[in-house]
C-alpha cells in the first residue's frame, strides 16, 4: 500500500505519477483562454478517466464534461457528475438503452453522425419524461467519424424530426491538426475547421430554429493561441490537463507536463544502452514522426535528455549520447508521447505535491470499453 507522505523516489516501479500543483497550473491556464474567447469549456475526460480530475475542471469553470463512451459516463454520473457528453457515435439496443437510463439522471448529450444511429437512441427513449439531446458530429478533415459539412444540415433536419430527440447542435474534433508543419500552419487549419462548424451553426439555426451549440475539440487548438472565432460556443480540450511530449512544444516546455512514468534502470546490458521495467504494458507506443507536435521514440527521460528508443512488454531501451550517466537502480522520469492510453494501462494514479505523496487516485473509468 502507497502511504500518503511517502517519497516519490521511494515507489516502486512502473508507477503513474501526477503532480498536482502542475495539473492546477493547466487547468487555470486552459480555463483562462476559454473565458477570453467567452466559450464553455467541456473538457474531455478521456484523458485522466478519474471524477477527481473531472471534479478539479469544474471547480476551475468547466461548464460540464466530455466522455467517449457510455461506460465512462456511466462511471462519471455515478460520481455525482450531472452534465455530460458522450462525443462519440455509439450504436445497439443496449448502449441506447443505457444512455436513455443515464438521459434520466443527468443532462446528457449523445454524438450521431448517422440516422440509423439516431433511430436506434429514438426508439430507446420511447415514454421517456424528457427528450435526449444529440450533437451532430461534423467531419472537418479528419476524415475519421462525421458527416461531410455538406450533409449536417439534411440529417440534423431528420434527426430533429425523430421522437424522443432534440437537437442541441453540432461538433467537430480536429484531430488532423497534429499534423500541421508549424504553429502558422496549425492556426490556418483551426481557422478554416471553425469557419465551416460557425456556418453550419448559422444554418442550423434557420433550419430548425433553434441556437445550436457550436463544439470544437483538441487541445492544440487550446494551446495554439490561435483563438475562437465568434460563433463557436464550446470548446473540448482533453490532454491539457496533464500534457504529454506531443504537446510540450505548444504548451512552453516538458516543465508543464503533470504526468508521467516513474521507471528503474533494471539493466546495463552494454555501454551504450541501458533497459527500464516500463514497456508497452505501461507505456504507448504511439508516435507523432511529424507536424508541429512530432515526437521520436517511445517517450522522453527530461531529466537526462535521453529517448526510449524502443520497446517490447517489459522493457524500455534506452540509447544514444548520455546514457552512460544512468545506473542500475536509478530511478527515472519518462514523459510518454501521447499520455491518454498511458493512463488507460494503469489502476491507480500517485497524485504528488513536492515530490511527496499526498493521495493514490484509482482510474476509476480505466478499460470502459462499451
Amino acid at each position: 500500500m502507497i502511504r500518503p507522505g511517502t517519497p516519490v523516489q521511494a515507489l516502486d516501479t512502473p508507477a503513474l505519477i501526477v503532480d498536482l500543483d502542475r495539473v492546477e497550473a493547466n487547468l487555470r491556464r486552459g480555463a483562462a483562454v476559454a473565458a477570453a474567447a467567452g466559450v464553455a469549456l467541456r473538457p474531455h475526460t478521456k484523458t485522466h478517466k478519474s471524477p477527481y480530475f473531472a471534479q478539479r475542471q469544474l471547480a476551475h469553470g468547466a461548464a460540464g464534461i466530455t466522455v467517449a463512451k457510455v461506460s465512462e459516463a456511466e462511471v462519471m454520473a455515478e460520481a455525482g457528475l450531472t452534465d455530460i457528453f458522450i462525443a462519440n457515435t455509439i450504436f445497439g439496443r443496449d448502449k441506447a438503452e443505457r444512455a436513455a437510463a443515464l438521459a434520466a439522471r443527468v443532462r446528457l448529450a449523445v454524438g450521431v453522425d448517422h440516422l440509423e444511429q439516431a433511430r436506434a437512441l429514438s426508439a430507446a427513449m420511447a415514454g421517456a419524461a424528457r427528450p435526449l439531446d444529440v450533437m451532430i458530429e461534423v467531419d472537418t478533415g479528419s476524415r475519421r467519424g462525421g458527416v461531410a459539412p455538406e450533409d449536417a444540415p439534411a440529417l440534423a433536419r431528420e434527426v430533429a424530426a425523430l421522437p424522443g430527440l432534440s437537437v442541441r447542435g453540432i461538433y467537430t474534433y480536429e484531430g488532423y491538426t497534429y499534423e500541421a508543419a508549424d504553429r502558422d500552419a496549425l492556426a490556418a487549419v483551426l481557422r478554416q475547421a471553425q469557419a465551416v462548424m460557425v456556418e453550419l451553426g448559422d444554418r442550423l439555426r434557420e433550419l430548425l430554429g433553434i441556437d445550436p451549440a457550436v463544439s470544437v475539440g483538441s487541445t492544440p487548438g487550446l494551446l495554439s493561441g490561435a483563438g475562437y472565432r465568434k460563433g463557436i460556443t464550446e470548446i473540448r480540450p482533453g490532454t491539457y490537463i496533464f500534457l504529454d511530449a506531443a504537446q510540450a512544444a505548444l504548451a512552453g516546455g516538458l516543465d508543464r507536463c503533470a504526468a508521467w512514468v516513474l521507471a528503474t534502470v533494471v539493466s546495463r546490458p552494454g555501454p551504450d544502452r541501458a533497459v527500464l521495467d516500463t514497456g508497452s504494458k505501461s507505456l504507448t507506443t504511439d508516435a507523432r514522426p511529424r507536424g508541429v507536435c512530432r515526437t521520436s521514440g517511445c517517450g522522453l527521460l527530461p531529466d537526462h535528455g535521453l529517448t526510449i528508443a524502443r520497446v517490447s512488454e517489459e522493457h524500455g531501451v534506452v540509447e544514444g549520447d548520455g546514457v552512460e550517466r544512468l545506473r542500475i537502480g536509478d530511478k527515472v522520469r519518462v514523459v510518454p508521447n501521447h499520455i491518454c492510453p498511458v493512463v488507460n494501462l494503469f489502476d491507480e494514479v500517485v497524485a504528488v505535491r513536492g515530490g511527496v505523496v499526498e493521495m493514490v487516485l484509482p482510474v476509476a473509468a480505466r478499460g470502459r470499453l462499451q
